[in-house]
């Protein structure tokens, strides 16, 4: 049975960010959380998931000029 409820270090785990990165984020009310006893902090999972995908940028499409410079650049040594 997976869990849908975590607390702050499960979170810290599952998304990778500090104890005190989740802290501020719930501070500045920028994630979705819960305080049942006013004490510890859980967070929904599908929450979390949320919070990670805002600001999605689609990838644009390149021209073919932009694909030869990308390669040229990724096919130079630079001095290695």
């Amino acid at each position: 049975m997976e869990k849908n409820i975590l607390n702050l270090k499960e979170a810290c785990e599952y998304t990778g960010f500090s104890k005190s990165h989740l802290y501020k984020l719930t501070h500045y009310r920028k994630i979705d959380h819960y305080k049942p006893n006013g004490k510890n902090i859980f967070f929904k999972k599908v929450d979390l998931e949320n919070y990670m995908l805002k600001g999605k940028r689609e990838a644009m499409p390149t021209s073919d000029n932009e694909n030869e410079t990308a390669n040229y650049l990724l096919s130079k040594d630079f001095g290695k």
